[in-house]
């Protein structure tokens, strides 16, 4: 996945909270991006990014953990 500025922000929320759902994170998106989240096509597609980040961020965890 190409690291877009909106792509870090989403990792960082999901590595720096513990559990955030999509929808919280979709408001965020929202308040500070700009996004019409309420238009079904941008919602569809962020909420696969946001899917894949999460997927991201948990590989990441597991292997630190693994190494530590």
């Amino acid at each position: 996945m190409k690291e877009t500025r909106i792509v870090k922000y989403i990792k960082g929320l999901i590595r720096n909270h513990r559990y955030m759902t999509t929808e919280d994170i979709m408001l965020l998106l929202e308040r500070y991006y700009g996004l019409p989240i309420s238009v079904p096509s941008v919602y569809y597609k962020y909420r696969k990014i946001i899917k894949r980040c999460r997927q991201e961020v948990y590989r990441e965890r597991r292997r630190r953990k693994k190494e530590g």
